[in-house]
């Protein structure tokens, strides 16, 4: 998907909000039910996607997993803490980019420089996962937090009520 101006760039009008909040349910929607979603032309509806596309506010779509069924069960949260002497986040980012596990990683503000969530498949790869985190030379440590029932995920879908 081709890339223009970044998405806080582009105000998105009511009918934007719309068909975005419909992608993000289901994102398999034809250009046809989303027509009537929204009440525009086919041709209409086709051209507003490419446009949120191109700049940058769809940035991709997903199938949603059931985890168990892909062998990713276990899901936890990492906190990481850096070496204060070797603070290199290019190679961190790497090899936290190279664990398929890795569904976010964010720098954060606090003790803790990264907050990282994953998903095994139980929890002997959950400690080969923290093993291979813990061996980058930056990492001073971790803390971990197992999630015991995932009460919902959902997808980010804009809010009705900005403008």
């Amino acid at each position: 998907m081709t890339k223009g101006k970044p998405a806080e760039a582009r105000q998105l009008d009511e009918t934007d909000r719309a068909l975005v909040g419909a992608l993000a349910a289901d994102g398999r929607q034809t250009v046809r039910a989303l027509a009537r979603t929204v009440n525009l032309s086919e041709p209409a509806v086709r051209d507003r996607v490419l446009r949120l596309e191109h700049a940058g506010v769809i940035t991709g779509y997903h199938a949603s997993l059931d985890p168990a069924a892909v062998k990713a069960g276990t899901a936890a949260f990492v906190a990481v803490r850096l070496n204060p002497d070797r603070r290199d986040r290019t190679k961190l980012h790497a090899a936290l980019r190279a664990e398929p596990c890795v569904l976010e990683a964010h720098e954060i503000a606090g003790e803790d420089c990264y907050w990282v969530k994953l998903r095994v498949a139980s929890t002997t790869a959950l400690a080969d996962t923290l093993d291979r985190i813990r061996a980058i030379p930056t990492v001073a440590g971790t803390s971990t937090t197992i999630v015991l029932r995932t009460l919902f995920e959902r997808p980010l879908a804009p809010d009705p009520s900005e403008e």
